[in-house]
């Protein structure tokens, strides 16, 4: 009877083993079951120093985390911040009140794919990226990874370029290196909104092309910000402004210069602006 009962739980014991195992191999994920810190994933170090640079820059304290933390949960997916406890498993990028969410450019939270807004009864604004970020063996999302290096590869190429420039050269030369980079997309996937996802693809959307310049003009030291308005066309467009030494400010659509290739949006008047861009 007693040798009955040990060879039973010898087989329960094999058995949990043995499904443990396949488990573990069939979903590799769940070996990621923490917060990314420095501690335990060796990249993240690196890419927090390529996120905390790239949006130093930022005046606005909330648009500056948000990107910021756009970047790294495109990285390191559920587990930036171990997000992973929630219910719906989704990689949560940001919480913010309402009066932040309408202050922060969309773009930043589309910098890995399209994200999705939900209006919580607490009164703050969640937002998550539409697809779960997958991870590699390592914790992180490769290709989120070497696209963010590239970003900041070109940051700093850029900055060398144009140190000691006046801002409308400024401005031109960040302008035509993304008009010669990457080549507009036909907004039929839902990552050509996404910045990291067009610094791979060499395709993307306005969203994609605004980020893209506001990152890397104020990296360079533009006092550069975003225009997102309805079109009579689409539901909406966006373009970025530039801020000159006098003050003045001037509008820029690097997508449009991309498509039309010329540049005649690039440093229109606000007053040229609303003729072109007809609201």
């Amino acid at each position: 009877m007693k040798r009955n009962i040990r060879k039973q739980l010898s087989m329960i014991l094999t058995t949990a083993t043995i499904i443990t195992t396949l488990g573990t191999a069939a979903a590799p994920m769940t070996a990621y079951a923490y917060a990314a810190s420095k501690d335990n994933n060796a990249y993240y170090s690196e890419t927090a120093a390529i996120a905390d640079s790239l949006t130093a820059n930022f005046k606005d304290e909330t648009e500056r985390k948000s990107c910021h933390d756009a970047m790294m949960t495109g990285v390191f997916g559920e587990h930036y911040n171990d997000w992973g406890f929630r219910d719906h498993k989704d990689d949560l990028i940001c919480i913010l009140s309402e009066a932040e969410s309408a202050k922060v450019f969309q773009g930043f939270l589309f910098l890995y794919g399209t994200a999705k807004y939900v209006n919580i009864h607490d009164g703050n604004h969640y937002y998550c990226t539409l697809n779960k970020v997958p991870l590699n063996e390592n914790g992180i999302n490769e290709q989120n990874y070497n696209s963010l290096k590239a970003v900041y590869q070109a940051a700093e190429m850029l900055k060398a370029q144009t140190a000691g420039m006046n801002v409308t050269d400024k401005a031109r030369c960040i302008h035509d290196y993304i008009v010669n980079t990457y080549e507009a997309g036909l907004d039929t996937d839902p990552n050509e909104h996404c910045a990291l996802w067009m610094a791979s693809s060499k395709k993307g959307v306005c969203s994609a092309y605004a980020t893209m310049f506001i990152i890397l003009g104020r990296y360079c030291g533009l006092d550069t910000g975003v225009v997102v308005y309805d079109t009579a066309d689409a539901p909406q467009h966006c373009y970025n402004t530039v801020t000159l030494e006098n003050g003045e400010i001037r509008c820029i659509d690097v997508l449009w210069d991309d498509i039309m290739h010329d540049s005649r949006y690039f440093m229109e008047t606000i007053e040229a602006n609303l003729v072109s861009h007809p609201r």
